[in-house]
């Protein structure tokens, strides 16, 4: 074996241990408050580790916004996005698997992703999708119910960069949604690098009076981003379940559907899953709610 290989799998060995040992009490939404606070032009491989990147058939992403779709790993076998990601009013979209764990969006999935100074990112995974669930209610002219669970082949093979997000807890899920600071994180149109960055939610009445072009409705929740980047459609918006004075862990909030630019601004619209709980209950197993 080469040194430089062997280097790089020494590190990579030695980084995935480490992690390993201080996340294996955790099951979903993994939390941490020192990442949590810092924000920077890219988020690190062990935060949000639900985002999931849809792959489509050759020459289909053209079909999607921005060329591309996101969304949330919800259990071993299952993922959350857009419903039109994959069903639009021109047709279908040929989605055949999904890729977990990516960092660098410019990595091949089989390699490790390494930079200059030898800091060094797992291979992301790559499953086949068996089923796609569309909402039964879902509208491709105006997007309403815009919401697919997605079934994969085979259990993702969860790691320090592999991991569900929590579901809703009970406690939440009649809360308002307008008024409070939630954390969006994925993969961006223009950079190679995972990126978080808060959203501060608005009334639906106001974005439209911001932007009347932006996909809303009323399972929608909107707001300005923290930072002026482009996310692929479907990134995954979390809140923070608070235990007493302690944060215990992200739970899944919305999916993005729709981002516009206003006045240097990104003001993004999101489908908020607690109107669909049912439905995606239906649809998915071993889903992990934290009380």
């Amino acid at each position: 074996m080469h040194w430089g290989t062997a280097f790089i799998t020494l590190l990579l060995a030695t980084w995935t241990g480490v992690l390993s040992a201080q996340l294996e009490d955790t099951e979903c939404g993994y939390f941490d408050e020192h990442q949590f606070l810092k924000q920077g032009s890219f988020a690190i491989p062990t935060e949000h580790q639900w985002v999931a990147r849809i792959v489509f058939g050759k020459g289909f992403e053209g079909k999607i916004q921005n060329d591309g779709c996101l969304g949330a790993l919800i259990s071993k076998r299952n993922v959350l996005a857009p419903a039109h990601c994959f069903v639009q009013y021109n047709g279908e979209a040929e989605a055949f698997s999904v890729h977990l764990g990516v960092w660098n969006k410019s990595s091949a999935i089989s390699q490790p992703s390494c930079d200059r100074d030898g800091f060094c990112v797992v291979p992301a995974q790559e499953i086949k999708l068996a089923e796609i669930a569309i909402h039964p209610e879902y509208d491709p002219l105006t997007l309403k119910n815009s919401l697919a669970v997605l079934t994969l082949q085979r259990d993702a093979k969860l790691n320090p960069n592999v991991m569900p997000v929590c579901m809703p807890p009970p406690q939440l899920v009649n809360e308002t949604l307008v008024g409070q600071t939630f954390i969006v994180a994925g993969l961006r149109v223009k950079e190679d690098l995972k990126l978080k960055t808060w959203v501060n939610t608005l009334s639906r009445g106001f974005c439209q009076s911001k932007v009347s072009s932006i996909v809303t409705s009323s399972t929608t929740v909107c707001g300005y981003q923290a930072k002026p980047e482009g996310y692929y459609i479907g990134a995954p918006l979390v809140g923070m379940q608070v235990k007493g004075d302690v944060t215990q862990n992200f739970y899944l909030v919305g999916l993005m559907i729709d981002w516009r630019w206003e006045n240097n601004r990104i003001l993004s619209s999101f489908l908020a899953i607690r109107h669909y709980l049912d439905f995606i209950y239906q649809n998915a197993n071993s889903l992990i709610v934290r009380s």
